[in-house]
């Protein structure tokens, strides 16, 4: 090979290592980039769940409230289905938000 087409076999390689170094570069901030967002996103999805587990045993505890409210009623012989009607729709309430939390939460490895 002379010496001016070795010249320029090296000068378009080390252009073309140039520019697969730039992209490599441009790949490993995004990896970065990705990475920080996924951290961010896991805090998330703890803080959410919390705030879903605190939801459902606040909401037991008015069911509970209610249905003691309803067991006393109950003995003194008066009409307890509104009541009965709100303790019901609490619950549906909290079915559907645990079944919404079980279908968006990803199992276990």
């Amino acid at each position: 090979m002379g010496k001016v087409k070795e010249y320029k076999f090296r000068k378009r390689t080390t252009k073309q290592l140039s520019h697969i170094q730039s992209y490599l570069n441009y790949i490993t901030k995004e990896i970065d980039k990705m990475s920080v967002e996924l951290d961010e996103l896991i805090v998330q999805v703890a803080e959410t769940q919390s705030v879903e587990e605190s939801v459902i045993i606040i909401l037991d505890g008015i069911k509970a409230q209610i249905d003691a409210l309803i067991a006393e009623l109950e003995l003194e012989k008066v009409d307890t289905a509104k009541l009965v009607e709100l303790r019901d729709s609490l619950d549906a309430s909290e079915q559907a938000l645990a079944a919404a939390a079980a279908e968006f939460t990803p199992p276990v490895p």
